[in-house]
């Protein structure tokens, strides 16, 4: 797949998913409720998001010339030691890998209130600005 196609279906998905999430925090600050399945919706968009993001850092990576590690922890070390993050995205990559490595491993113990808070405080958006931004921009 070309790398311009890839980006263009990146930045289409996250508006959908974005959209959903910006949905759900509104009616969070409405104080209003889900049913359990617009609840596995929230957290579904929530892993989508960062799902694509380990899949970006990749090709990133794999544009750089750099053998693909396989762990997500160590995608993202590598790229903050190219100086392609900053070691302050870096410890917020380790946070956001560690929710989605629950979602997805330990789905019987994701709190409803850490994915509540995580889109009250639109903690998606970093995941969403390093979607969106351009790979020549890296």
């Amino acid at each position: 797949m070309k790398i311009e196609l890839y980006q263009a279906e990146t930045e289409k998905m996250c508006r959908l998913h974005q959209g959903v999430l910006d949905e759900a925090r509104q009616r969070l600050e409405m104080g209003e409720h889900f049913s359990n399945m617009e609840k596995l919706g929230i957290i579904h968009a929530l892993q989508v998001l960062i799902e694509n993001a380990i899949g970006k850092a990749k090709h990133l990576l794999k544009i750089k010339q750099q053998v693909i590690p396989v762990s997500a922890y160590d995608v993202f070390q590598l790229l903050q030691q190219l100086n392609l993050i900053s070691e302050i995205e870096k410890r917020q990559w380790d946070k956001t890998i560690g929710f989605r490595n629950t979602v997805v491993h330990e789905y019987m113990n994701v709190s409803e209130d850490i994915v509540f808070a995580i889109v009250r405080k639109q903690e998606y958006q970093f995941t969403l600005a390093f979607l969106n931004k351009p790979f020549e921009d890296f």
